[in-house]
């Protein structure tokens, strides 16, 4: 799962990217953010210790800063189609607040987190 967490192919991005495009949004919304939960595997929620793609989507600006509640844990340049995408990893379970900005606009997103064991090529959430 190491290499997973360093690199994600293209692909993945811009399909999640057009997913997070299409997620319900305010007419004036200028960014959106979704995760991916791109271990496979099991489909059972988010646990601690996992890895995820954040992934944002933006009309505008080049360079995108995501927290978790609160807790910057990301700043990423602009991918193709003005896609950024950040590696989460949930320390603690519980309720997390999950946002990017660019600046000028923020999406937030609320992410259930469960106790996570990480089995390499998926997460079992207990």
């Amino acid at each position: 799962m190491g290499n997973l967490r360093k690199t994600v192919p293209a692909a993945l991005v811009l399909a999640a990217a057009g997913l997070v495009m299409n997620a319900p949004q305010s007419a004036a919304a200028e960014l959106g953010l979704g995760i991916v939960h791109a271990g496979g595997g099991f489909a059972n929620g988010t646990g601690t210790g996992c890895g995820y793609l954040a992934i944002a989507n933006t009309k505008i600006g080049d360079h995108v800063d995501f927290y978790d509640n609160g807790v910057w844990f990301a700043g990423v340049d602009r991918l193709p189609e003005r896609s950024f995408a950040a590696t989460w990893i949930p320390a603690t379970p519980g309720s997390h607040t999950l946002s990017a900005t660019n600046g000028s606009e923020t999406a937030t997103l609320t992410v259930q987190v469960g106790t996570g064991i990480n089995l390499g090529s998926s997460c079992l959430v207990i």
